[in-house]
């Protein structure tokens, strides 16, 4: 039967990079690491459907992680509690204690700096009347700046609770609500060049479908097709700001991904021109490249991943052309780093062309065609990517993870 997952949350701060583990069968370990005034370091354990074990780590150890053991299948994390607050030389907030609790009524220890016990700052707790937490996603960068789960919750078969998330954006114009529906089967966006000024959502209910709408049409229209009932909308991204020649503060931007890994993004980057942010997210491997070269700029990039045995195609990213050059990899090889140029005058990135993996190296190029750029780190592969688009790339990133002793 299937599974629908509850996603909580981030509780933490804002710096670092974004990271989401999805979903798994269970939690097998967890490994936390330390300095003397913050969370540094953490490191899952999963256990997928046909029994491997997969591992994401994040941060940067200081100190010797200590580890924690669930005993499953048989015990599962029920509840994590936690607390966040800004320390010294850090500007935003980051996680500064962790506990971990389980099934069977067992409490890990008190993770982080802690005086006789006692933790500094915002609490927070996830925990939703003992179900099982598979998964989880955060920011990071040097330390663990923030942290969410993803709760298991009643089969596809049996009632489950909906849950209404609080409105994000501006408070003027009318309220507006379409209650709750079987699932949604596409999105159509209307943009100007400042704004979101039209959406229209076709719902299905029972097989059937319904459109409602909101809004004024007009500017560019835009449509992201779902393919309904087996691929769904797991997160929105909001940005809103108060652009110049407008009184209030609207929605300038959606970012919808969806359960089969798809992005599709709307509107504008708030704070410039320079594009809108993506994020792939992290995977197994990375299996396929596409790049979009328009004349001496990247138009746009494509990557196809690997997650246990299927693959997912990530979003298009800029704008698409006729044709791209693609480089596919082999089912044992893996991305160790992608090199480029980026011209600063013009904030997009001009060429991509040195791609290396552990069967194969294409080199650089003996031209200068701006400020070579190289992703990438030595004993590491990268297992995703993100960065910002609009009708060009303007910038790229990578998520990498520890080469094991059996790749």
């Amino acid at each position: 039967m299937g599974k629908m997952y509850r996603k909580l949350a981030l509780r933490g701060g804002e710096g670092g990079r974004e990271w989401d583990d999805d979903v798994y069968e269970g939690v097998k370990k967890v490994y936390v690491g330390q300095d003397l005034s913050r969370i540094t370091y953490i490191k899952f354990e999963y256990v997928k459907e046909d029994g491997e074990v997969v591992t994401r780590e994040y941060g940067t150890i200081t100190q010797d992680p200590r580890e924690f053991i669930i005993e499953y299948p048989d015990e599962h994390i029920t509840a994590v509690e936690g607390s966040y607050n800004k320390v010294a030389l850090i500007a935003t907030e980051v996680i500064t204690s962790l506990v971990f609790k389980t099934s069977k009524g067992r409490t890990s220890p008190t993770f982080g700096p802690n005086l006789f016990g006692v933790v500094n700052g915002t609490k927070f707790k996830f925990e939703d009347e003992g179900k099982k937490i598979v998964g989880f996603h955060g920011r990071s960068d040097n330390a663990i700046d923030a942290l969410g789960v993803y709760l298991v919750l009643d089969s596809l078969t049996t009632p489950f609770p909906l849950y209404k998330l609080d409105a994000q954006g501006g408070t003027e114009g009318r309220v507006w609500d379409d209650g709750s529906f079987d699932g949604v089967r596409a999105v159509r966006v209307c943009q100007d060049d400042h704004r979101i000024t039209y959406l229209e959502f076709e719902y299905d209910k029972g097989g059937k479908s319904e459109k409602l709408h909101h809004g004024v049409k007009g500017g560019t229209s835009y449509e992201f097709v779902l393919d309904c009932p087996n691929e769904y909308i797991k997160s929105v991204e909001v940005t809103y700001d108060e652009p110049k020649l407008f009184q209030n503060t609207v929605i300038t931007s959606l970012t919808f991904q969806t359960s089969s890994g798809r992005t599709s993004f709307f509107g504008y980057k708030v704070g410039g021109n320079g594009g809108v942010k993506w994020d792939d997210g992290v995977f197994d491997g990375v299996r396929k490249i596409s790049i979009g070269q328009s004349y001496d700029v990247v138009s746009y990039v494509k990557f196809d991943y690997i997650k246990g045995t299927e693959l997912v195609s990530g979003g298009e990213h800029g704008e698409t052309l006729p044709e791209a050059s693609e480089l596919v990899l082999e089912d044992d090889e893996y991305l160790l780093s992608l090199g480029g140029y980026i011209d600063k005058s013009r904030g997009a990135s001009r060429y991509i062309e040195a791609v290396k993996t552990n069967k194969r190296d294409s080199g650089e190029s003996e031209l200068n065609y701006g400020e070579k750029f190289t992703l990438g780190e030595n004993g590491n592969k990268i297992v995703g990517f993100y960065g910002q688009a609009s009708d060009v790339l303007h910038s790229i990133g990578v998520y990498v993870v520890r080469i094991t002793s059996a790749e």
